[in-house]
């Protein structure tokens, strides 16, 4: 990985879109083959069964399910092994079976996961609460949950992989050094154009926008703070659009109210919000109707009398996750209320998970909390638990509760990098290993404390 880094960031941006495109692909082969288009007809027909249907569906996948967890991985296997799984026959069984918390999967990991490396998909996970996790998908679950994920957007008129589509989003496209205001890059294989949420200043906002005035997508999607960003540039300006999206994606971050009517303002279309996560967790899609439902073919939620939520989830067949502890909040709605958009799931009020904070580089970009969170991912399940702490533009201190058994130099030093690429080479960047980071006054855990926003 070091090495097809440091190729790409001295090659010239022409080569630096083959590379993306090459990259694409190999996503595009492992996303979008084997299961995916049985996937794509299934979610069709599903959306038409009646509610009876469809709960004897969702039963049968979860006792399934269930089995196959306690069969093939030892983490539940053990945690089961007093339990009678014969009981467990409906959505309403489940409270039978124990609540796993992110810290029980992170430091039992090796033994949670029912597939190999080299047989896996992997994915990496910083959260809210800036917790490290290496999850492995296999390839059927990969392909299925692209297939929904499609499916959502189809519903709507957008049709991924055959429509352009921009898209704002973590990685790091940009080289540190780059001097030409070009900060996008393009994926041939999937009509994507990827855009850097890590450059949105005022001075390069009209960059971006002059680019997807050129490239014209059917659809934007990605970190909501960085299309609001966008959206807010234009109106101020007065910047004349030369094309109107089918639909807006926002993902990774809770939607403000008036975050959504400034995009839709802009832009002139719909935003539907959805919720996933990278370990995995079942669908939430917003309809037609922009009512959220739960995709209940590809898991279940257990809204918690103080709103937290446990997930299910069918499409976690590598690292099974069952009463999975989020660390996310959500609403349920009245129970009287129907949406007339025709889907059956459960509908949900409103998602409280996912944080709008974000911290500052030097010269006044914002950096949100899911590229903040995406720092600490890619570490070996070596971090418990992280805060990102900034009192002056040029200044982060980052505190940190580790494993002592996976966390070394090595891990430190991979921290300050990946900090390096995203704040730039003028950030004061500390480190410093804590035995318990501090909650609130209230006993809630925040990840990013951004005194600097609170001066502003």
């Amino acid at each position: 990985m070091g090495i097809l880094e440091t190729i790409y960031d001295h090659s010239p941006i022409v080569f630096q879109n083959l590379m993306c495109s090459v990259s694409g692909k190999i996503k595009y082969n492992n996303r979008y083959k084997g299961e995916y288009l049985e996937m794509r007809r299934f979610c069709q027909k599903y959306d038409n069964w009646n509610v009876e249907k469809q709960l004897q569906y969702k039963n049968k996948q979860l006792k399934d399910f269930v089995k196959f967890a306690f069969k093939n991985s030892e983490f539940y296997h053990e945690l089961y092994k007093d339990a009678d799984l014969s009981k467990v026959k409906s959505v309403e069984d489940l409270h039978l079976l124990p609540i796993v918390d992110k810290e029980m999967l992170r430091s039992n990991i090796d033994n949670v996961y029912t597939i190999d490396k080299k047989d896996a998909i992997i994915g990496n996970t910083g959260g809210t609460t800036g917790k490290s996790l290496t999850v492995r998908f296999t390839r059927e679950d990969s392909n299925i949950r692209m297939a929904v994920l499609d499916h959502f957007k189809s519903r709507v008129g957008f049709e991924n992989l055959k429509m352009k589509r921009a898209t704002f989003n973590g990685k790091h496209i940009i080289p540190p050094n780059q001097k030409k205001h070009i900060y996008w890059r393009y994926n041939a294989a999937c009509k994507q154009m990827i855009y850097s949420s890590f450059h949105l200043t005022e001075e390069n906002l009209g960059y971006y926008v002059q680019s997807l005035n050129t490239f014209r997508p059917k659809a934007i999607d990605g970190f909501f703070t960085s299309i609001c960003d966008v959206a807010s540039f234009i109106e101020r300006n007065n910047i004349r659009l030369s094309f109107t999206p089918i639909a807006i994606f926002p993902t990774s971050e809770t939607l403000s109210v008036e975050g959504r009517k400034l995009i839709e303002r802009v832009f002139k279309c719909k935003v539907y919000d959805q919720y996933a996560s990278s370990e995995g967790a079942p669908f939430i899609t917003e309809c037609p109707n922009q009512v959220l439902h739960v995709e209940s073919n590809t898991g279940v939620f257990e809204v918690m009398p103080d709103g937290q939520v446990l997930v299910t989830s069918f499409t976690t067949h590598g690292t099974p996750l069952i009463r999975y502890a989020i660390g996310d909040w959500m609403e349920l709605a009245d129970p009287d209320f129907v949406c007339n958009c025709g889907l059956h799931g459960q509908i949900i009020k409103k998602i409280n998970g996912r944080s709008l904070d974000f911290l500052y580089k030097d010269d006044g970009a914002k950096i949100n909390a899911g590229n903040v969170s995406n720092l600490l991912k890619y570490l070996p399940n070596s971090v418990i638990r992280s805060q990102f702490i900034q009192t002056k533009y040029n200044e982060i201190k980052i505190l940190i509760e580790i494993d002592k058994n996976r966390y070394d130099e090595n891990a430190k030093k991979d921290i300050l990098k990946e900090c390096k690429h995203t704040f730039g080479n003028n950030m004061n960047i500390t480190i410093e290993v804590v035995d318990n980071i501090p909650r609130t006054d209230g006993g809630k855990f925040r990840m990013i404390i951004n005194n600097v926003a609170k001066d502003n």
